[in-house]
């Protein structure tokens, strides 16, 4: 009887470079007298970029600017958001979910691989 073998493809090698190396965001309320500044540095994989922004806008964030940057595998963006009054975003419990969904628990937990934002 022939045994036939295939690649074996680990389920946890999709995660590996972010457990390695988690997601760092902050949000910052003091550098811009105008607007929230977010900014998210990260492993760049395809795509990631159109699920940090739907993330963000999915919120009812208006991006009045952005700052994209990348280079070898590694990306850093900048977002300044306003609500959609124009003011900064104060509340604490927003903040937190910012920080959650664009770090490493988004990536862990599937919200930044599903594009979807989980409230």
């Amino acid at each position: 009887m022939a045994r036939s073998y295939g690649p074996y493809f680990d389920p946890d090698y999709e995660t590996l470079s972010i457990r390695i190396k988690p997601p760092r965001v902050s949000v910052d309320n003091a550098s811009s007298k105008d607007c929230t500044l977010v900014k998210v540095d990260s492993i760049n994989k395809p795509g990631i970029l159109l699920k940090v922004v739907q993330i963000l806008t999915d919120l009812d964030f208006v991006i009045t600017k952005a700052y994209i940057s990348s280079n070898d595998g590694w990306f850093m963006d900048v977002f300044h958001v306003t609500d959609q009054y124009g003011n900064k975003v104060t509340d604490s419990n927003t903040i937190s979910h910012i920080e959650k969904a664009l770090g490493s628990e988004g990536y862990t937990s599937g919200i930044l691989k599903l594009g979807q934002v989980k409230r």
